[in-house]
C-alpha cells in the first residue's frame, strides 16, 4: 500500500491494534477494506443508531462513551459501550433493523463501517470473527446476568405483596393461590386436611383502650403464638384485621382439636407488653374449625370453620368449636 492510500485511512495502525474488536488482527489484512470507511466525532446525546430509520452499518467506537437504550414495557433498559467495543452489529448479521437507540454519551470518535465492508473484514479475518464471538458473548452473559437479576427482584416483590407486612404471615393473596394448591392435592388424594379460623376476642376494645400501637403489638405477639403452636408444612395466614385461618395438611379432627386447644391456651398465657408502659396485658382468642369434605372448595371449608368460629364466640368467646358441616357443633 503506498504512501498516499495510507493518509487515507480513517484510524492509524496504533489505534487500531488498542481496539478490543481488532485484538490479534493483522493490520495490513483489513486495511484495504478500512479505505471505504470514515470517523465521526458525534458529541453528548447524538443518536447515532435510531430503529425507525436504520441504516446497516457497523459502529465501532475509538474514543469516548456510547450509550444503548433499549425499550420495553417493563421501562427503559440502559447500558454502556465502551472504546474498542461496537454498535449496530447484529443488524449487519442478521439483516434487521436495530433493536435498540444508541447514543453518545461523551465526545466521541466513531469508526464507521458499511454492512457489505465488515461482512467482507469478517470473511477475510479469522481473529476478527473470534473477537466479535467473544464481545457477543460477554454482552450475552452480561444480558443474562441482567435477567437474573430482574426475575429475582420481580419475585422478591411478588413474595413481599404475598406477605403481612406487620406480622409476617402470608395474606390473602397468598392464601388463594396455596390454599386452593393444597385443597386440590388433597382432594385428588383424599386426604385429611383441616381448617382454622380464629379470632383476637374483645380486640375492638383493645383498640379504643390502649390505641392501634398496642393493638398492632397484640396482633404480633398472636402471630407468633400461632407460628410457635405449628408444624412448617402448617400454612397460617392474616385473614384481616384481627383474624386469622389455618390450613393443616394431613391433620384430622383429632389432632385439629389438639392444635386448636394448644393455640388457645398459648395465647391465654400470654403478657404482652403495653407500648411505653411497664403494664402487661392479656388476650383471649376464639377458634373455629372443620375437616375437609369431598370435593370441598376453599371458600367452603373456610365459611364452615368461620361458622364454628361464630358459635365459640356466641358461646362465651375463648373457645374452640369444631363444626362436622352436618349441622353439628361441638364447643371444647
Amino acid at each position: 500500500m503506498s504512501n498516499c492510500e495510507l493518509e487515507t485511512l480513517p484510524i492509524s495502525r496504533a489505534e487500531f491494534q488498542r481496539q478490543e474488536i481488532f485484538k490479534n488482527v493483522a493490520f495490513e489484512s483489513l486495511a484495504g477494506y478500512l479505505l471505504g470507511c470514515k470517523t465521526v466525532y458525534p458529541t453528548p446525546g447524538s443518536l447515532l443508531i435510531d430503529p425507525d430509520q436504520p441504516q446497516r452499518r457497523l459502529y465501532v467506537l475509538l474514543e469516548g462513551l456510547m450509550e444503548v437504550q433499549v425499550e420495553s414495557q417493563g421501562g427503559t433498559f440502559k447500558s454502556d459501550i465502551h472504546p474498542g467495543h461496537c454498535a449496530g452489529e447484529m443488524s449487519i448479521f442478521e439483516n434487521v433493523k436495530p433493536s435498540a437507540k444508541v447514543y453518545a454519551k461523551e465526545n466521541c470518535k466513531v469508526l464507521i463501517i458499511e454492512a457489505d465492508t465488515a461482512l467482507a473484514m469478517l470473511n477475510a479475518s479469522h481473529d476478527l470473527c473470534l473477537n466479535f464471538l467473544q464481545i457477543l458473548s460477554h454482552r450475552i452473559r452480561n444480558s443474562n446476568k441482567v435477567v437474573c437479576e430482574e426475575e429475582y427482584h420481580i419475585r422478591c416483590i411478588e413474595e413481599n405483596a404475598k406477605v403481612d407486612a406487620l406480622t409476617g404471615l402470608h395474606n390473602r393473596r397468598w392464601l388463594e393461590e396455596m390454599y386452593t394448591r393444597e385443597l386440590n392435592r388433597s382432594n385428588a388424594g383424599d386426604l385429611h386436611l383441616s381448617a382454622f379460623m380464629l379470632d383476637i376476642d374483645h380486640f375492638k376494645n383493645i383498640n379504643d383502650t390502649y390505641g392501634h400501637l398496642v393493638g398492632d403489638q397484640v396482633l404480633i405477639a398472636v402471630a407468633k403464638a400461632i407460628l410457635k403452636c405449628l408444624r412448617p408444612t402448617d400454612m397460617p395466614v392474616r385473614y384481616g384485621g384481627e383474624e386469622f385461618t389455618i390450613f393443616l395438611p394431613g391433620t384430622s379432627v383429632e389432632n385439629a382439636k389438639i392444635v386448636g386447644e394448644r393455640i388457645r391456651a398459648c395465647i391465654e398465657a400470654m403478657k404482652i407488653p403495653v407500648h411505653k408502659s411497664k403494664d402487661t396485658l392479656s388476650v383471649t382468642i376464639s377458634v373455629g374449625f372443620t375437616e375437609r369434605k369431598k370435593e370441598d372448595t376453599v371458600e367452603a371449608i373456610i365459611k364452615r370453620a368461620d361458622d364454628a368460629l361464630y358459635h365459640a364466640k356466641q358461646s362465651g368467646r375463648n373457645r374452640v368449636c369444631l363444626n362436622l358441616g352436618d349441622g353439628s357443633m361441638f364447643l371444647f
